[in-house]
């Protein structure tokens, strides 16, 4: 190296600044990487709580994610499943406290009929109108099968 001009040292701290720099630059790849996995997973998370636990994604939804997030949405489900059947309580229902417990609401898409509620049948024709319980209707809401009305 002396023969070449280069003093030993200035040589040894031009790698270790390299390396240094090198080293902070995958840090900042980690930590961003860490923050976009953790986005998406409370995106996850959320989507169990809006879609409800007991429906599968919808297909537009489902098929833009990869295979470890789709895991991660049925192992989130199951596990809340599992822990409202402990507790035999529907969390999923009535994530805004209600006003009223019937609602007006119109049907969006056709549902047949033969649909049981907790309390009458129905038909569900497109765009016909029903007075119903909340917690019978909040599911279909939720789906985007069904609309409130307010008045």
């Amino acid at each position: 190296m002396q023969e070449e001009g280069l003093e030993v040292q200035t040589a040894r701290n031009a790698d270790h600044y390299g390396a240094l720099i090198h080293h902070l630059s995958l840090i900042r790849n980690k930590r961003c990487l860490m923050a976009y996995v953790y986005n998406r997973a409370e995106i996850i998370r959320d989507l169990a709580w809006k879609v409800g636990l007991l429906h599968e994604l919808p297909c537009e939804i489902q098929e833009k994610f990869n295979d470890s997030e789709e895991q991660y949405f049925k192992d989130h489900s199951k596990s809340l499943k599992m822990y409202m059947s402990q507790l035999n309580l529907d969390v999923n229902v009535d994530m805004v406290p209600p006003k009223d417990p019937y609602i007006k609401v119109r049907v969006l898409e056709d549902l047949g009929s033969g649909i049981i509620l907790s309390d009458k049948s129905a038909n569900f024709a497109r765009h016909s109108m029903h007075f119903l319980k909340r917690t019978d209707a909040e599911q279909y809401i939720s789906r985007g099968l069904m609309e409130e009305l307010t008045s």
